[in-house]
This record gives structure tokens, C-alpha cells and sequence, in this order.
């Protein structure tokens, strides 16, 4: 008897010390941050020995995670952490059940960590108040470029081109002296880089009239900033393709520049080493206007439905949020942290960043951050798919718009 009940004790306590296992979505891939999330999981399951971490790769960026993660809440097996992009987590906030950070916060203890951030830094992660997402990921678009590419061309690398007209007649020269094009712009149907050219034009994806919300790309400004783009295709001086096809088309050699989030730094540093010198900066302005360059980026979403595994989730999230994950994370890929103190600490990332000048043009560019747009309402991601095509279409010459590149604009 003693027997039976000792086997069924020793079950039971192994039962409960059995490791809760997390299921953690994102978007990174061998040369955009995975081996830095590998190394964030490898560190907190070493200061945490009952949680593990499984990552789950989601391919097509945060649209095919969006789009996975309703499957699987559908079919009621949600992961518990999700890279949810900063544009989606309105459409999440209204159409998904989530846990939101504070109530997770003021239920396992937390709330000294939040408060660690700006109101700012905050911000990127609430809808309508409410802290839906713990903001992670904060990135803008650089340009890098190949500088040997350049000298090949002519051109200085020490003086690249600030604006669209010059980034025009540098590709030209390229062109003309080496057969090869000078921009991609990269394009996905997240829209990201599309925003960042309308908005630097003065334009905007929404806009507000009579207390609604509209979209904007039927603006004179959204037209000519995407018909500044197709025509740069059309004369066959920039490259008008997805983003693998453009980012290897760059890494080739066949491509001057790059224009893609900063999060990508650490992965192009890694595959043009010894293929050409990699520089990177500014995204180029139309003129003298400034710049408007949305946040790119995502935040934490937990989707647990255990007590439990909330709290193990909310354990993940703020070691992935403290001084030593976002050093970690901003080495591993490019991401500018969101404790901005850590650039400047030398215990963290100031000796990084002081040797890393292609970094820093991320940093410099910070003041000129802006959200990024998310549609709203349950069409929201048919509406951000729907402006994708558009685009391709507009990049493909099936539509033109904007007065110099053809008949007086019109939306696409």
C-alpha cells in the first residue's frame, strides 16, 4: 500500500514540475534574426528552468502570421507569444482574443517593468488606451548601398545621394557605366515602404473627414510618390520585384542600393562580408520636405488561455523586453532599442554602437518616426491587401499615376 501510494506521490510531484512549454511565433528567418531568437530562448530557459520556448518560424512577414495565427485560433490552438506587427494590432485588439500586458502585469507582478518605458515607447503597443502588445521590435528604413558598386560607377560613396532626384541621377549613372540598376525599394504587401514614400511626400494611407476615417491614397501627394516609384521602374533604373527577389538581387551585385529596415543590418553585414564594402544611409527625402518614416517593427501579443502559461509567457516577455535581451536582439539584428539609455551604456550597447556606423543611421533618424498605419475595422487586412496590389500593379505600368510619369494622376 505504502508502494502504491509513493508511486502515485512521486507521479504526481513530477507532474507538477514538468516545464510549461511556450509557443513563441515570429517572422525571423537564418539571416533576419533567428539565430539572436534561438540565443534569447537558449538564455531565458537558463535563468528559467521550468518554462521551454519552441519557436515557430511564419513566413510572409506579419500578414502570413495574422493570417495563421486566426487559423489556429479557429481551430483552438493558439501559440502563446506573438510577434504581432505594429500595423495589425489595431485589427488584433478589435478582432482577437487577447490578454492584454497590463492585466497581465498587475497579475503576476510587472508593473515596475513597464514602467522602465516612455509614454511614447508605450504607445506603440496600445489601441484606444489599453497596452494590447508589449512594444519589442522598433525599427525605420535605411538605405544601405554598395560602395564599390559605386566607385565602379563613378560615384563617391562618401557622398550618397540625399534626395529621390538625386538617387535618379545617380541609378542613371549606374545604369549608363556598370548595366546595373540603381534602387529597389522594398516591397511587400505590409505596405511599409510604400507608407514611408507617401508620407515623405506630405501624403497619408488615412485621413480624417467629418469625423471619418478615409484612404488617403487618392491624395495629388500619394500619387506622385508612387508614380515617382513606377516611373524609376519604367525607365529601368530601379527594380520593381518582392522583397527575396530584390534582397538577392542586391547581395548579387546586380543592385546599388537596398532601402529595408534597419533590422536587417546584422544579416546584410553577415552575407556581403567579402562580396563588397556595405554602407548605409538616410532614406532619401522629395526635396526639401522632411521625412515621415513609419515605425516598423512589432509588439508581444499573448493569445494563452491558461493561467499558467500566462504567466510563464509574461516571464518570457519581460526578459525579452529587460536591458540584456534588447542588447542581444539589437546586435543580433539592428533594431533600435527601446530603452534608449542602453546606447549609451557600456555595460549594454555604446561600444556597439560606436563602432557600428550603419546603426547609428537608424538612431539619427528616430526624430522623424511616425506610426504605422493600420486600417481599421474587420476588412482592415483585406483593405492593406487590396493597396498592395495596387501598388504592383502601378510598379508593372498596368496603371500610372502622378503627372510626370504619365496622364494626370489618378488612384490605383
Amino acid at each position: 500500500m505504502k508502494a502504491f501510494l509513493g508511486f502515485w506521490v512521486a507521479a504526481g510531484l513530477a507532474l507538477a514540475q514538468a516545464p510549461i512549454t511556450l509557443q513563441y511565433w515570429h517572422i525571423n528567418t537564418e539571416a533576419f534574426g533567428l539565430p539572436a531568437v534561438k540565443e534569447l530562448i537558449r538564455e531565458f530557459e537558463r535563468q528559467n528552468p521550468g518554462i521551454k520556448v519552441e519557436e515557430r518560424y511564419q513566413p510572409n512577414a506579419y500578414t502570413g502570421l495574422l493570417q495563421n495565427l486566426q487559423a489556429a485560433l479557429a481551430a483552438g490552438t493558439p501559440p502563446d507569444v506573438v510577434q504581432m506587427g505594429y500595423l495589425y494590432t489595431r485589427y488584433a485588439a478589435k478582432n482577437l482574443p487577447y490578454v492584454p500586458i497590463e492585466q497581465l502585469a498587475k497579475r503576476f507582478g510587472g508593473e515596475r517593468h513597464l514602467r522602465r518605458f516612455a509614454p511614447n515607447i508605450l504607445a506603440l503597443g496600445q489601441v484606444d488606451g489599453v497596452l494590447v502588445g508589449m512594444p519589442y521590435s522598433l525599427s525605420n528604413i535605411v538605405t544601405y548601398y554598395n560602395a564599390d558598386l559605386f566607385r565602379r560607377a563613378g560615384l563617391d560613396p562618401d557622398r550618397p545621394p540625399a534626395t529621390w532626384e538625386g538617387w535618379r541621377r545617380a541609378a542613371r549613372q549606374i545604369k549608363e557605366r556598370t548595366g546595373k540598376y540603381g534602387v529597389y525599394l522594398i516591397l511587400l504587401d505590409d505596405n511599409w515602404a510604400v507608407e514611408a514614400l507617401i508620407r515623405s511626400n506630405g501624403g497619408t494611407l488615412l485621413r480624417c473627414e467629418d469625423g471619418f476615417l478615409r484612404a488617403g491614397v487618392d491624395t495629388k501627394e500619394a500619387a506622385e510618390a508612387l508614380g515617382m516609384w513606377a516611373g524609376l521602374v519604367r525607365e529601368g533604373l530601379a527594380l520593381g520585384v518582392i522583397l527575396q527577389q530584390g534582397e538577392q538581387a542586391f547581395l548579387a551585385g546586380e543592385v546599388a542600393s537596398f532601402m529595408t529596415t534597419i533590422a536587417r543590418r546584422a544579416g546584410l553585414q553577415e552575407q556581403t562580408r567579402g562580396r563588397f564594402e556595405l554602407r548605409a544611409t538616410r532614406f532619401p527625402t522629395f526635396g526639401g520636405k522632411p521625412p515621415a518614416l513609419p515605425a516598423g517593427g512589432n509588439a508581444l501579443m499573448v493569445f494563452s488561455k491558461d493561467p499558467k502559461r500566462q504567466e510563464a509567457a509574461w516571464k518570457f516577455i519581460q526578459f525579452l523586453t529587460s536591458p540584456d535581451g534588447f542588447t542581444i536582439w539589437t546586435k543580433g539584428t539592428g533594431y533600435v532599442p527601446l530603452l534608449p539609455e542602453l546606447s549609451r551604456d557600456p555595460r549594454y550597447l555604446k561600444e556597439f554602437v560606436e563602432k557600428n556606423p550603419i546603426q547609428r543611421v537608424a538612431i539619427e533618424q528616430l526624430p522623424f518616426t511616425v506610426p504605422w498605419t493600420s486600417f481599421p475595422g474587420p476588412n482592415g487586412l483585406a483593405a492593406s491587401q487590396a493597396l498592395f496590389r495596387a501598388v504592383q500593379k502601378a510598379l508593372a505600368g498596368q496603371v500610372y499615376c502622378g503627372p510626370k510619369f504619365g496622364p494626370p494622376y489618378r488612384s490605383v
